[in-house]
């Protein structure tokens, strides 16, 4: 605490020199004039500080020791205030900014949304701003009757609250647990093959198998029917319940060329910048030119904020990164390289819920590309159901 007020009062770090130092110290004490810090160096001068105040009355007793005192440094908030006191267009330019931000502090400049996940965030924004919360909205809004508004008849959340703290609102959502749709078991339905192959097994809990395992199928044939007939010619329809395994095949190519022309960043970049005042951007450059021919531009986004007080000012960089075209030319080694990582990402995605038993690759070298054929073998789940249309 008396930091802060020796802050705000003033201090002055001064040297005293003389031969009557001593008496020099006691007529400050009598005097009831305290120092900080008191020290003597090597050449026997006197190191303190002493308050702005206190400063002043040290001249009558520097008078009477024949004491010289020295100022060797000013702090406190009136000395760094001191030289700028006849300038009066800074007091004003505080007294505005200082009004800005008393009256910017009434209004609500940043939204975070917290706990989406699925949700865009950005369409949570939006949807906001058209039910009254917005940037540039009152911070006296009401929220309750925002947060029932936007949950009556939203699919997507099932509890949102709104809170307010300095110039952000924190707009905290829960996302419904969507359990999986429940099959329309009165629904009658056949099950059809999804791709080619050979059944490996199929257990049926509803309609008539058509096929057995061991036997091949192509895609679209019907594998279990809910149209059948009983034995007094009766025609029933029935929803069809099966799980049919097969043993499948997936064929693809991939092809990298030894020589190709691609798009290279060379280093150069152009920065371009802006500034918004709520709703208003200024840009702070004059043209809006590239010198570069080819380029990509990515764009970074500043909120002035302190601690959960956002102003109502951004900074916008834009970054263009100049690239060209260039010919590249691989090796036989790297050109098979990246066939390899190809046909990983292939496995990854594309046969994510296959079990791949076997894969037999065939590999192709021309003056042109590497390629690579590949051809799986697998197991999966093929048995499809559809509608049974009367």
């Amino acid at each position: 605490m008396k930091d802060y007020l020796a802050f705000f009062q003033g201090r002055v770090d001064a040297e005293a020199r003389g031969n009557q130092i001593e008496q020099f110290i006691n007529l400050l004490h009598r005097r009831r004039i305290p120092l900080r810090k008191p020290r003597r160096t090597e050449e026997g001068a006197l190191l303190f500080t002493v308050s702005r105040k206190d400063f002043k009355r040290l001249r009558e007793p520097a008078f009477k020791t024949g004491t010289r005192i020295r100022i060797r440094k000013k702090r406190g908030l009136f000395m760094v205030a001191r030289p700028f006191k006849k300038r009066w267009g800074l007091a004003v330019g505080l007294a505005l900014f200082l009004g800005f931000v008393f009256y910017s502090s009434g209004f609500i400049w940043q939204i975070e949304i917290i706990g989406c996940e699925e949700t865009s965030a950005t369409q949570i924004r939006n949807e906001l701003q058209e039910l009254g919360l917005g940037i540039g909205t009152r911070r006296t809004v009401k929220v309750n009757p925002i947060e029932n508004r936007y949950l009556t008849g939203n699919d997507k959340l099932s509890w949102m609250s709104i809170n307010i703290r300095g110039t952000t609102a924190y707009v905290e959502v829960q996302e419904k647990d969507l359990h999986p749709e429940m099959e329309d078991t009165t629904l009658p339905t056949n099950i059809y093959a999804a791709r080619d192959g050979v059944i490996l097994s199929i257990m049926d809990y509803g309609g008539t198998r058509q096929v057995q395992a061991g036997e091949p199928v192509a895609a679209g044939d019907l594998l279990v029917s809910g149209d059948w007939t009983d034995k007094y010619g009766v025609r029933h329809l029935t929803h069809s319940i099966a799980t049919v395994w097969a043993e499948t095949r997936h064929e693809t190519d991939f092809s990298v060329p030894l020589t190709e022309e691609v798009r290279q960043k060379t280093g150069k970049s152009q920065k371009k910048f802006a500034i918004s005042f709520g709703k208003l951007k200024i840009p702070l450059y004059f043209t809006q030119k590239i010198s570069y021919n080819e380029y990509d531009t990515v764009q970074a986004e500043y909120p002035l904020r302190i601690a959960s007080f956002a102003f109502p000012i951004r900074f916008y960089v834009t970054k263009a990164e100049e690239v060209e075209r260039v010919t590249v030319t691989r090796t036989a080694e790297e050109a098979k390289a990246l066939v390899l990582s190809k046909l990983g990402f292939y496995r990854e995605d594309v046969l994510a819920d296959v079990t791949v038993r076997k894969c037999e690759t065939e590999e192709t070298l021309t003056e042109e590309a590497f390629a690579l054929r590949a051809l799986f073998y697998c197991e999966e789940e093929i048995g499809i159901s559809m509608p049974i249309e009367e």
